[in-house]
């Protein structure tokens, strides 16, 4: 069962015990998986535009995958964070708290993230096989661990924890 279809079954199951917070929360997830599945098809609409006077009218039909699925989840939670943060800074610890509280039910559907501990010896094995020596190497070294450890570790941690390893 994909995110998706897990959403709406919780969605369906919130409904049933009346759950307000859930039923928002997840009803904006779903519509974040809408929207990126409209920007896939508009992207798909744009390279295959036909010529002038050529209307085939075929529809597009695109589906996300479950790693588009994913990333867009993962995009809902950074938001999520981001906005606690920003509330936090603005002395609005309520609306922070609500955030936060919507970060972690969206993460519920995420596979588990790694922890520092976890992420630490796997960074430090990465970046001695690119043979980075130092934080001059930081420009060269991030991008292959970010593809490496997409979605399984927050960009931040990864940056942080490089930063340390390289510095040491």
């Amino acid at each position: 069962m994909n995110i998706q279809e897990q959403l709406q079954q919780d969605l369906k199951a919130a409904m049933r015990g009346g759950d307000r917070f859930r039923v928002g929360v997840i009803r904006m997830a779903l519509a974040a998986l809408q929207n990126a599945q409209m920007a896939l098809v508009k992207a798909e609409f744009d390279a295959s535009a036909p010529a002038e006077g050529d209307a085939s009218g075929e529809p597009i039909i695109v589906v996300l995958s479950e790693a588009a699925m994913q990333e867009t989840m993962v995009k809902e939670v950074k938001r999520r964070r981001d906005a606690a943060e920003l509330y936090l800074k603005g002395g609005r610890p309520e609306l922070a708290e609500q955030e936060q509280r919507e970060a972690e039910l969206l993460e519920t559907y995420l596979p588990r993230q790694l922890t520092a501990a976890e992420l630490r010896p796997m960074l430090a094995e990465a970046i001695a096989g690119l043979g980075a020596r130092g934080v001059a190497d930081m420009g060269k070294v991030m991008p292959s661990l970010m593809q490496q450890f997409k979605g399984r570790a927050d960009g931040r941690l990864i940056s942080q924890l490089a930063r340390e390893i390289l510095s040491s």
